[in-house]
């Protein structure tokens, strides 16, 4: 008998940007929406009020299993007072 490898995982039946979604649902992020126009490609936007915030949403995305490219068009809506001329 012939064993059988998959490069992937088994398919899930959830839409990609619906699993990303919910996993980040889960952080609190509501204003943030998820799509996918490529098998493991997704785009994030929406606003968050942070850098940091935005970082995270990149990560969780990017740790997503399936996912291989995120996009960010995220936009934060405070700046980093690091960024605050003097």
């Amino acid at each position: 008998m012939r064993s059988h490898s998959f490069k992937h995982s088994p398919a899930n039946p959830e839409p990609l940007s619906a699993r990303v979604e919910r996993i980040i649902r889960r952080f609190g992020f509501e204003g943030v929406h998820v799509s996918s126009d490529q098998s493991w490609h997704v785009t994030l936007t929406g606003i968050v009020d942070d850098v940091n915030d935005r970082a995270l949403l990149v990560a969780i995305a990017r740790t997503t299993p399936g996912v291989t490219v995120v996009r960010s068009e995220i936009t934060v809506s405070k700046p980093n007072l690091t960024d605050i001329p003097s």
